[in-house]
C-alpha cells in the first residue's frame, strides 16, 4: 500500500547464467508489485548491468567481477517484459545496447502499466550462449525496474 502518492519504487531482477550455458536458455522471473485493488504501477526505465561471475578463481563461490562493456565477450541477452498476458513492447529486445550506453539506463517512451492482480514477469534469454572456452565464466544480469506505486485517479 502506498505511503505517499506516488511511492517510488524499485523493483530488481537478478538472473544468474552459469558456465557453458548453451544458446536460447531463458530465465524466467515473476515480480510481486504488493499493491493494493485501488493501486497501479507505473515502470519508467529500466538500468542493466552485466557481471562476470568468476567460479574458478574461487571454487564453492561466486566471485562477481565487473566487466567492460566495449570489450566484454558472451554478454549479449534479449529481455521480454510481461505484464498480465502481454508483452511489453510487443517485441523481446537485446539489452547490450543499454548495457553499452553511459548510463545504462533505457527510458521506456510511456510508462509501462501494472494494475491490481496483473503478473508482472520478466523473460532473459541467453543469446551467444557462454561457450566460447574453458575458461569463460558465467553471467550475472541485474535489471532495476524504476517504478512509482500510485493510487488509480477516478474521473469525477
Amino acid at each position: 500500500m502506498a505511503n505517499q502518492d506516488p511511492q517510488p519504487e524499485v523493483y530488481t531482477v537478478t538472473s544468474q547464467f552459469a558456465r557453458n550455458t548453451t544458446a536460447a536458455t531463458q530465465l524466467v522471473t515473476n515480480i510481486i508489485t504488493s499493491q493494493a485493488n485501488n493501486e497501479e504501477v507505473r515502470i519508467y526505465a529500466m538500468r542493466v548491468n552485466i557481471v562476470s561471475l568468476d567460479t574458478l578463481t574461487a571454487p564453492g563461490t561466486d566471485l562477481l567481477v565487473n566487466l567492460d562493456p566495449q570489450t566484454a565477450s558472451n554478454c549479449d541477452f534479449n529481455v521480454t517484459i510481461t505484464v498480465g498476458a502481454n508483452n511489453v513492447p510487443s517485441q523481446t529486445f537485446a539489452v547490450r545496447p543499454t548495457w553499452i550506453s553511459g548510463t545504462r539506463t533505457l527510458i521506456f517512451p510511456t510508462p509501462v502499466l501494472v494494475l491490481f492482480q496483473q503478473p508482472f514477469r520478466v523473460t532473459i534469454s541467453c543469446v551467444s550462449g557462454t561457450l566460447d572456452g574453458a575458461n569463460t565464466d558465467g553471467r550475472q544480469i541485474r535489471l532495476e525496474f524504476e517504478s512509482e506505486l500510485a493510487i488509480q485517479k477516478v474521473a469525477c
